[in-house]
């Protein structure tokens, strides 16, 4: 069998761990194990600090990062100097490429799907977009009054014409129709694209994240009490829904239930941090802030109830890992959440409201109901927690994602 040479491409944030970052430091894990793929990931990075692009070897694979210009945004969504950009670029790592075949573009940030088009209008190689996220959900956070208009066309207002309207941008156009190959986290993304692509599409697959198995059995018994521990993990930021589980805690404590500890653990901006802090001092809440991964588990293995109120949410690393720590949890019926999880059998689920006026919103006293269901069900607990266990064994292991993308690239070559 011929060695297949594989190029992740990707575009972050320096210092931030995304959920894209995750799902490719995750890959790199599980490819490790095959000798016959070389893996080079080609990271271009906003940073400040950074001002000179570097190789190195790191384990198994190499790493080629490439600090990005100030004003990429700019440079992206002008068609002149994006080719110019992309011309530079290539120029700096064409080296790798030299005297190889059997390669592979996996595109993983859609806006680099120019670059992936330059490579391959020089280099004989295939390209795969891979869709991590559906872009304009993504806007829920920067432009909420957009993010509404584009909920309403969407969820309220569908039509052929409308679905096309939701792919944002000319480079998101080609991700989808220029690639080899297309592949998509969730059912939903793959249904997005077909309902807003008219055109032939290039073959989809249809590949759900996976993730190691970190779960070790509690070996010393929790202090007994009957406090009911709750954890949120995750960003801080408004589309994951915080405040919402926080006004459905009030209410909980309201009637009569005062044995709940929320933990929660994640980044955010330091005053949206303090004033959620400040707005619900009657609850018991500890910000752990960014946690290191092992003493996020730690917490997972400590905690009751595993709470999710994404307002969208494609594939989601915290559900992976509240699923495999075998958590008994209460989440969004959103996107890849509702897909991931079958109501009362392997999570409890809450759903979403939206009106013009409000936009969208969790369905607060159903999450209220919810919790109040599972604090007084012990039984109910221990069935969740199980059953999301098995979930995780059977469909979200590392080994069945690396084995899936692995048979797709060797289709292309």
């Amino acid at each position: 069998m011929e060695k297949i040479n594989l190029f992740l491409i990707d575009m972050s944030e320096d210092g931030t761990v995304s959920g894209v970052t995750r799902y490719l430091e995750t890959l790199l894990r599980g490819l490790a194990a095959h000798s016959d793929i070389d893996v080079c990931w080609i990271r271009l990075i906003h940073s400040r600090r950074r001002l000179i692009h570097r190789q190195m070897r790191v384990d198994r694979h190499m790493e080629y990062i490439i600090p990005l210009p100030l004003a990429m945004d700019s440079i992206i969504n002008e068609s002149f100097w994006n080719q110019k950009y992309n011309a530079v670029v290539f120029h700096i790592i064409r080296h790798l490429f030299e005297g190889k075949k059997n390669i592979i573009l996996h595109t993983h940030t859609l806006n680099l799907i120019d670059l992936s088009l330059y490579i391959r209008s020089k280099v004989d190689c295939k390209i795969i977009t891979h869709l991590h996220c559906i872009p304009w959900k993504g806007i829920y956070n920067r432009n909420l009054g957009h993010f509404n208009h584009l909920y309403e066309m969407a969820y309220l207002h569908s039509t052929p014409e409308t679905d096309r309207k939701l792919i944002l941008s000319d480079w998101e156009y080609r991700s989808y129709t220029k690639a080899d190959r297309l592949i998509c986290v969730t059912r939903c993304g793959a249904d997005f694209i077909r309902k807003g692509i008219t055109e032939v599409l290039p073959p989809m697959d249809i590949i759900p994240n996976g993730m190691d198995d970190f779960y070790e059995k509690r070996m010393v018994g929790r202090k007994k009490d009957k406090l009911i521990r709750l954890v949120y993990a995750g960003a801080l930021s408004p589309s994951k829904g915080l405040p919402f589980i926080l006004e459905a805690l009030r209410g909980v404590k309201q009637r009569g239930y005062d044995n709940i500890q929320l933990q929660i653990a994640g980044g955010g901006h330091p005053r949206f941090v303090d004033s959620l802090a400040s707005q619900y001092r009657d609850l018991d809440i500890k910000f752990w802030g960014l946690l290191p991964f092992d003493k996020l588990k730690e917490v997972y293995r400590d905690s009751d109830i595993g709470v999710i109120a994404s307002l969208q949410e494609q594939a989601s690393y915290v559900a992976l890992e509240m699923a495999m720590f075998g958590l008994a949890v209460i989440t969004t019926a959103v996107d890849g959440l509702e897909e991931m999880f079958t109501d009362g059998v392997t999570a409890l689920k809450v759903g979403v409201t939206f009106s013009s006026g409000d936009g969208l919103k969790v369905d607060v006293k159903m999450l209220e109901d919810k919790l109040i269901e599972l604090i007084e069900d012990k039984k109910k607990r221990q069935r969740l927690r199980y059953n999301a266990r098995q979930m995780y064994l059977k469909k979200l292991t590392l080994e069945q994602m690396i084995e899936r993308t692995v048979a797709v690239y060797h289709q292309l070559v």
